[in-house]
């Protein structure tokens, strides 16, 4: 994966978690993955802070709304050069966008919508903060997907919407890359076998860490719960965690980026 120089339009730029508990979920992750709390940013938006890696920004972590009827969750953010825009661009695709784009003072113009499946996805328009200022290394975000409930409307959506091109695998089931050049971005994952009326769309994001078994073991001690045992998947090992709040991400070697 690309370092954050490289990010380029369609490609996620930025992960947050929304939570019923920011103190407990920020003390979680800081201690799992080795980040640092930052101050609030701002009062007006809810408290919301950063973690940091090594001094790099990447990810952040603010309160649930009470608009908000989801579960804790985190959201990926695709990163595009025009909010408004994007925005035009998702209603065309047969998304739904939830709130007009969003200025974040000196940092960007934030905007949220629903794609074409059912999975919340959010989009970036980058301004004194372009995104990750790292990622895809230890303590980092190294992939992001979708599970996706109609396989082929997903790649339509994000096709039209962010201007994704698509390498296809040959497996079952069925997978798609986000490609620029050489590299990988993200995917689409064909989950209409496995998803339903309880379990809808949704994108997950996968954090590096050395040795994933023993991730393992140290989040449920710390009182997270597994989702999906570790396992070897090429190119790397993962496993799928809920964390204490509620909220649902993956551990991953590095190797899988």
């Amino acid at each position: 994966m690309p370092g954050p120089e490289d990010l380029v339009p369609g490609a996620p730029a930025w992960v947050d978690l929304a939570t019923t508990d920011v103190d407990a979920a920020s003390d979680f992750y800081a201690s799992l993955l080795g980040w640092r709390i930052e101050d609030t940013i701002d009062e007006r938006y809810g408290g919301y802070r950063l973690f940091t890696s090594d001094g790099r920004r990447v990810a952040g972590i603010g309160p649930r709304t009470d608009e908000d009827p989801a579960p804790p969750h985190w959201t990926v953010f695709l990163l595009t050069f025009n909010a408004a825009t994007t925005g035009e661009l998702v209603a065309e695709a047969g998304g739904t966008v939830l709130f007009e784009p969003t200025a974040i003072p000196e940092m960007g113009v934030m905007g949220l919508a629903i794609d074409a499946t059912g999975a919340a996805i959010g989009y970036w328009q980058a301004g004194g903060m372009e995104g990750f200022d790292a990622f895809g290394e230890l303590g980092t975000a190294v992939w992001f997907e979708l599970a996706a409930s109609d396989f082929d409307a997903a790649e339509r959506f994000y096709a039209h919407a962010f201007d994704w091109s698509v390498a296809r695998g040959d497996d079952e089931p069925r997978r798609a890359t986000f490609t620029r050049g050489e590299r990988s971005f993200a995917g689409i994952l064909d989950a209409s076998a496995t998803l339903g009326p309880d379990v809808p769309p949704s994108w997950s994001v996968a954090f590096g860490v050395a040795d994933v078994d023993e991730t393992v073991d140290r989040a449920v001690a710390a009182g997270a719960t597994v989702s999906v045992p570790p396992q070897d998947a090429p190119p790397g090992r993962r496993a799928g965690l809920v964390d204490p709040t509620g909220a649902p991400f993956l551990v991953a070697s590095v190797a899988t980026v």
